[in-house]
């Protein structure tokens, strides 16, 4: 059997012409071991995967030469939040300004700790605190020490502490093995009385065996009423000639639960009705269209109402349940719409549960619906440009949003919404605009911030998300542009985004989530650039706040979206140590990263570029039981989980990248080769081929590259005993070799 040997210094095959056949057709030799004359080989670039990377820091800022003048790159001055800016200050100044000194605000300036003061919320790369600090959070779930119990504080504390690496180590959990819940399938069946079915037994049905009703106290000819034992009464109203409700008055009041129980209906899910001053006064059963009347205050019954189905009765426990159960909300929601396609506060609430679950082709759909439904409805433009930035479409975000800006109901908050949007689809697409990005930002501050004086708690919240984004937006924007002094200015947007999250004052769930928000922002700034923030920190933060978010949440779809939020968080914090040359417990924290990450996609629609880059995390796992362990057996299981992921995935070729995969194929046929799945290994080699040959067509990649291919399925070939199939393939490895350099 072909055997995989690593080699860092050169990975090329190297054959003289002459000696192509002989080098091929001599494989049928394998030495006592088992070793063939010619080994498999790991195309270089994916050798490198797991290797610490030499780590270059600039400091002096890129020269660019414009008319014969070199000058430095832009440089924007932004605004601290509530600050008066002068509209013409965003121009190229020599160095970054400390950000200007707020007016008076409800979130106060940050402030950057001096060396003498005790550990600063976010460092740079110049304050990367010790290794024996650094340890106790370095190895994810390795490290942790099981017979710690995690800390306990109150939420307002946890949320208000710097993100300063502790001096104990922090107990950590991986995601629970809990099986998320599907969309229920509702019991829908509509009840009846005594042969009546309200909006289908006609007005001439009903008294054909009923007999003649006798008129209402108040003479409505669209009403009648019956004397039924063991009933006090029976009313019936009519619409369009048909039944429409029946009102059964009980003879004496009794207990809720025994009258559902009476009718069956004790397995269903309920919304009750409130009066104004708070009293449950009926409890209703959407499902079967009963309305059971309570005396008000008390859970006694004293009467059943029959209707047709009510849309508006699904989308009332939709409402009731958005936190508890998403799954039995969608449900509900989803039946609502099938009664009332018309239903625009359905389609609302079931959009913005389409978005926190990352189902984007569902949200999209609801997203055109809303629209149409109310066309001059900013919050529908605006979910439907989050949509669309979501599926890395940002210039069509960009037309929603400027149709979003002319509506009627452009309120402080919707213009801040549209500014924020506008700098998040300018960091989405192939070519980003950090300059654009940072000036949308700055505005969505400028408007968003005098809205904190305002007393409404929704408001607040609404205003503080806003903030925290926009604040982590503009530092993703400075990370990863070509700016000066990153280093300085990165931390101190940080600190002011978790400002925004100190000062909150809502509900302990929503304060959570925003640093959970923070937490995800900060790491992708660290993965952004060396000169930003060191990730370490974040990460201890992040898994302890999941630690705390999954013990209190309840509704396995919400834990599915936290877990996502932090693989993803954690797949940047990889990245970040990456470009960091840090290597260290590499395989470890890839495979706590991609537990959350498989946990919390579970029924998601990911997105061509979530495909790809949750892939690329699961062959890097692959890679490296293969490469540092020689656990061919175990690659072949993650690798297992990547093809799908990356099979029909149009991303690699729109980011150029179509190499890369022909190589990851390549270096994927090995494994499968070595355990023995010699079928999925020659289609995985010659799948790799074939992207790679369209690769140095498009001058993505030098024909060079293709010599490591071709020569590792020469030798399956020949020990597949098809001796022409393993020259041909030695002959194209040799001329591919003598092609030229390989671009890299």
């Amino acid at each position: 059997m072909a055997t995989l040997r690593s080699s860092t210094s050169r990975l090329i095959l190297s054959l003289p012409v002459a000696a192509a056949a002989l080098w091929a057709t001599s494989l049928h030799g394998a030495n006592p071991e088992g070793e063939s004359a010619a080994p498999l080989r790991m195309p270089g670039s994916i050798e490198s995967l797991g290797q610490p990377v030499d780590e270059v820091v600039d400091a002096t800022p890129t020269i660019i030469r414009v008319s014969g003048a070199d000058v430095a790159p832009e440089t924007p001055v932004v605004p601290a939040v509530g600050s008066d800016i002068d509209p013409t200050a965003n121009r190229p100044v020599a160095d970054w300004r400390s950000p200007a000194a707020p007016s008076p605000s409800p979130i106060s300036a940050p402030i950057v700790p001096t060396a003498a003061q005790t550990k600063p919320a976010v460092q740079s790369k110049a304050a990367t605190p010790p290794a024996s600090q650094a340890s106790t959070v370095r190895r994810w779930i390795s490290e942790r020490f099981a017979s710690a119990p995690p800390e306990t504080k109150p939420a307002d504390q946890v949320a208000a502490e710097p993100a300063a690496v502790a001096e104990q180590p922090a107990s950590v959990t991986a995601p629970v093995a809990a099986t998320p819940d599907e969309v229920p399938t509702l019991s829908i069946d509509p009840a009846s009385f005594r042969g009546a079915y309200p909006g289908r037994t006609t007005r001439e049905e009903l008294e054909v065996t009923w007999g003649r009703g006798e008129a209402t106290e108040d003479g409505d000819p669209n009403a009648a009423v019956w004397k039924m034992e063991p009933f006090e009464r029976v009313e019936v109203t009519f619409a369009e000639g048909k039944v429409a409700a029946i009102g059964i008055k009980l003879a004496a009041a009794m207990p809720l639960a025994d009258l559902a129980k009476q009718l069956e209906i004790t397995d269903l899910r309920t919304v009750a009705i409130k009066d104004d001053a708070g009293q449950s006064i009926g409890e209703v059963y959407p499902e079967r269209g009963v309305i059971l009347s309570l005396e008000p205050g008390t859970q006694q019954a004293n009467a059943i109402l029959i209707e047709p189905l009510d849309p508006e009765a699904f989308v009332l426990r939709a409402e009731g349940e958005l936190d508890s159960c998403s799954a039995y909300a969608a449900a509900d929601l989803k039946h609502a719409i099938e009664l009332d396609p018309q239903h625009l506060r359905a389609h609302q609430l079931l959009l913005t549960i389409a978005c926190d679950q990352g189902q984007w082709d569902q949200a999209l759909v609801l997203a055109v619906g809303a629209t149409q439904l109310a066309p001059d409805a900013a919050w529908a433009s605006l979910k439907h440009a989050r949509v669309l930035i979501a599926l890395d479409r940002p210039a069509e975000a960009k037309e929603v949003i400027a149709k979003a800006e002319k509506s009627a109901d452009t309120s402080p908050l919707v213009a801040a919404q549209c500014q924020r949007l506008l700098g998040r689809a300018a960091l989405a697409g192939p070519s980003p605009d950090h300059r654009a990005a940072v000036e949308y930002f700055t505005a969505s501050i400028r408007l968003a911030a005098p809205l904190l004086a305002k007393k409404s708690p929704t408001l607040q919240a609404a205003v503080r998300e806003l903030l925290l984004d926009a604040h982590l937006g503009t530092a993703l924007a400075i990370a990863e542009g070509t700016w000066q002094q990153k280093s300085r200015v990165i931390p101190k947007w940080v600190v002011r985004a978790e400002t925004v999250v100190k000062d909150f004052t809502g509900s302990d769930f929503e304060r959570r989530v925003l640093e959970l928000q923070l937490c995800r922002g900060a790491l992708a700034v660290a993965a952004a650039s060396t000169e930003s923030i060191e990730p370490l920190p974040w990460v201890k933060r992040l898994l302890e706040l999941r630690d705390i978010m999954g013990d209190t949440i309840a509704d396995p779809w919400r834990r599915r979206q936290i877990d996502w939020e932090v693989g993803q968080a954690l797949g940047d914090a990889l990245a970040a140590a990456q470009i960091r040359g840090d290597a260290s417990d590499m395989l470890d924290n890839a495979t706590l990263t991609a537990a959350y990450l498989e946990r919390g996609s579970e029924h998601r629609e990911l997105t061509a570029q979530e495909r790809k880059r949750q892939g690329d995390l699961l062959f890097r796992i692959g890679i490296l039981h293969s490469l540092q362990r020689g656990d061919h057996a175990t690659a072949v299981t993650w690798f297992d989980r990547t093809i799908p992921l990356w099979t029909k995935n149009e991303q690699f070729e729109t980011d150029g990248e179509l190499g890369r995969l022909g190589e990851s194929y390549v270096s994927m046929a090995i494994s499968y080769w070595q355990v023995d799945r010699r079928d999925d290994a020659l289609e995985l080699g010659r799948r790799g081929v074939d992207l790679m040959v369209k690769a140095v067509d498009s001058k993505q990649l030098e024909e060079r590259a293709l010599a490591v291919a071709y020569g590792n399925l020469s030798t399956m070939y020949a020990e597949q005993g098809d001796d022409e199939r393993s020259r041909n393939y030695a002959e194209m490895a040799t001329r591919a070799e003598a092609s030229g350099t390989t671009l890299r």
